[in-house]
């Protein structure tokens, strides 16, 4: 079971897979993987805004990383 990550945390994980965090005017920040032009938005309020579990899985499996990704 995936446990609420910072979203400063999923930054730093996703980073090392090619996946970016993106930020623009009036728009919902998102993860974007430029490879496969795949993006999954997210809410933001600050560095230690928490991911909840669901949109942990639901990040899992749109760019599809491995289940682990996330354990330590």
């Amino acid at each position: 079971m995936l446990k609420p990550l910072e979203l400063r945390k999923v930054k730093k994980i996703f980073k090392k897979y090619g996946i970016v965090y993106i930020t623009g005017k009036g728009r919902h920040p998102k993860f974007y993987d430029p490879e496969t032009h795949k993006s999954y938005p997210v809410k933001s309020h600050g560095k230690k805004t928490l991911i909840l579990p669901y949109a942990l899985s639901d990040l899992i499996d749109k760019f599809d990383l491995p289940g682990d990704i996330f354990e330590k």
